[in-house]
């Protein structure tokens, strides 16, 4: 492709072949904001586009091309020249400089549409966005937004059967897609959202595609995105097999170099934007259809919570849960992070939460808790509590399902409610309670041990590395003390209950 100059008769994309219909003249309009306006007519806008070439008088331009008015100061003839001409030739339109329009001249009968550019906007510029909009299509026409620039590494990861990482000039991840799998180097650039300082050395003497050899064996596919006269960032590719990287390569940096004209690139960050999307609909003031917007459809959903989590490390987590599954949304409430994915078949949400705990757990070991499948927004929201508690009952790092937890939520869920009502507590173990001798907190210990013990004395006396007579003789004192029958399966019901909220974190000391 040739770069677009001011020099007239020279083509922008003239090797381009005529596009099928999918890029149009619309979408390069709507592409940059207060670039251009419509001049006329604005009903025949709805034209193919196949490239860009200057204006020149001694030739027509190409079918479906931008024909770019580029002298300063034409005259109202040469304009009327000019719409003559690309109206025989079938161009998509007329660009024009801001205050380039002589008021003589009648635009009512112009045979193709004339656009306004503003005078900020360099020609080169245009043809930037153009040959973007043209790339990007062959990527399932991904669009320079934010969310965009991922769907651009996620379709060129598909291409090349490998790991692709958008990064700009100053070696910052913005974008990633891995497909599958993803080896060592990309995943250490995606946790830590920066190009390894090796490979920075390497690729500040990139200039075009080219294959970069690092230490350890790893190969990596460098091409440079082009802004104009200047390098905006690269793309870095790591393919799985056979591919014709070089060509593919260059058609990814062509499309991402929309994402770099008007500054650094990925300002407004995708996982920020599905995190306030995931947080709206667990707090109930956004749908889910929203965040399926950008997630993808699915029958089913899944909700993982991971905790103790501090909100610093929220981006990488969120970074992480989208390299092991692009699919997911993440988002902190409290202490806890959660964690959004598509229900696939088991053991695929078991795998992917146990995979992200032990990823998170680097620095700290964390526990996770996978919730059941849900299909609206009120049953995600319904796993909330469910799983907060779950969080709590978990002592030691590991991963679980709330359906194993359910009962142990319960007391949670019970322990909670005392904490708000003490007087749920009040009866007959008041005088164990509020015993400030050690032997309090020793006889309530024994009534736990005896209830995890199933009533087996034997047992819980073992678990206390006690006698069982010496056991025995606690559960007697006990049922003086309290003046109740633990024969009695009410008396014995109601006592297990109290005792487990006593002992729970949230009502010790109440």
């Amino acid at each position: 492709m040739t770069a677009v100059d001011t020099r007239p008769g020279e083509p922008i994309a003239a090797d381009l072949p005529p596009p099928d219909g999918t890029i149009r003249l619309p979408l390069l309009v709507s592409a940059r904001r207060g670039w251009f306006s419509v001049a006329a007519p604005a009903s025949g806008l709805n034209r193919p586009l196949a490239g860009a070439t200057p204006w020149d008088p001694a030739r027509l331009p190409g079918r479906h091309q931008l024909v770019l008015m580029t002298k300063p100061r034409p005259t109202a003839d040469e304009l009327a020249q000019a719409l003559t001409a690309a109206g025989r030739a079938g161009a998509a339109a007329l660009v024009v400089r801001e205050s380039a329009l002589p008021p003589e001249l009648d635009l009512a009968t112009a045979a193709v549409p004339v656009l306004v550019v503003a005078r900020q906007v360099e020609w080169a510029e245009i043809g930037t966005v153009l040959h973007s909009l043209l790339s990007g299509a062959r990527f399932g026409g991904v669009t320079a937004t934010p969310a965009g620039l991922y769907d651009l590494a996620e379709s060129a990861a598909l291409a090349l059967d490998g790991a692709v990482v958008v990064a700009d000039a100053s070696f910052r991840v913005l974008a990633f897609g891995c497909g599958e799998a993803m080896d060592a180097l990309t995943s250490e650039m995606v946790l830590a959202r920066r190009v390894p300082s090796e490979l920075r050395k390497r690729l500040a003497q990139v200039r075009s595609v080219a294959r970069v050899d690092l230490p350890h064996g790893d190969v990596r596919w460098a091409a440079p995105i082009h802004s104009g006269t200047t390098i905006g960032g690269y793309v870095l590719c790591a393919p799985r097999r056979e591919t014709p990287v070089a060509r593919v390569l260059r058609e990814v940096s062509t499309a991402a170099a929309a994402w770099f004209i008007d500054g650094p690139a990925g300002r407004d960050d995708e996982d920020a934007i599905r995190a306030e999307l995931l947080r709206g609909l667990l707090t109930g003031s956004g749908s889910l259809e929203a965040l399926t917007e950008r997630l993808g459809t699915s029958q089913r959903w899944r909700l993982a919570a991971l905790g103790e989590v501090t909100p610093d490390r929220e981006g990488a987590l969120a970074r992480c849960a989208r390299m092991l599954n692009p699919r997911t949304a993440t988002a902190t409430l409290g202490s806890l992070l959660f964690v959004l994915l598509p229900s696939m078949p088991d053991p695929g949400p078991a795998d992917f939460t146990e995979r992200l705990r032990l990823r998170a757990s680097t620095t700290a070991p964390l526990v996770a808790c996978l919730g059941r499948p849900c299909a609206t927004a009120s049953e995600i929201r319904a796993e909330l509590g469910p799983l907060r508690h779950a969080s709590r009952v978990l002592t030691a790092p590991a991963t679980a399902h709330l359906t194993d937890l359910l009962p142990h939520v319960l007391i949670s869920e019970l322990a909670e409610l005392a904490a708000e009502h003490p007087a749920l507590l009040d009866g007959s173990l008041d005088v164990l309670r509020r015993d400030p001798s050690p032997r309090g907190a020793e006889y309530l210990n024994t009534l736990r041990c005896w209830f995890d013990a199933g009533g087996d004395a034997t047992r819980a006396a073992a678990a206390l590395r006690i006698h069982r007579n010496t056991f025995r003789y606690r559960l007697q004192r006990i049922e003086e003390l309290c003046a109740v029958d633990l024969d009695d399966p009410v008396q014995r019901f109601t006592i297990e209950l109290q005792t487990r909220l006593l002992v729970s974190p949230l009502t010790l000391g109440s």
